[in-house]
């Protein structure tokens, strides 16, 4: 009994999507104070960088090896890091308040979630396992509301 209670804690550790993912954080400014917001992360990012935007916007951009590239910004102006087409592209409403744009072209997929003040998404990410993290990446930032 032991020994397939054993066997079954590896095998689940083992299938864990967030097996491949690697804690983080992103702080911005907001009112003259820093706010930390822990996430996770898909490994294996070659760049990371902070950038500052107009309007006060502020992102932490991680950019990999095959050209995906993962962000998370705080936009207390509102507006989207990606340009959406709204005319093409409905938003899927989540439960909490989020609202989430995901689309396919060609063999890779984008995402974008609105995430109150916080944007997270991810850029030219291909289908399967890398998409189920990145999906995993944003699921795990949690709303920042003004």
């Amino acid at each position: 009994m032991r020994y397939l209670i054993s066997l079954l804690l590896l095998l689940c550790v083992a299938c864990s999507p967030y097996r491949g993912m690697r804690r983080a954080s992103f702080t911005y400014t907001a009112g003259g104070s820093s706010k930390t917001v822990p996430m996770k992360v898909p490994r294996g990012w070659r760049d990371v960088r902070s950038e500052a935007g107009a309007e006060g916007a502020q992102s932490r951009v991680y950019r990999y090896r095959d050209g995906s590239v993962f962000y998370v910004q705080y936009a207390p102006s509102g507006g989207d890091v990606q340009p959406i087409d709204r005319a093409a592209h409905i938003p899927s409403l989540r439960a909490n308040g989020d609202t989430s744009y995901k689309q396919q072209t060609g063999e890779r997929y984008w995402r974008e979630d609105k995430k109150g003040l916080l944007r997270a998404g991810y850029i030219n990410v291909p289908e399967g396992t890398p998409e189920m993290r990145f999906d995993s990446a944003v699921n795990s930032v949690k709303r920042v509301n003004g």
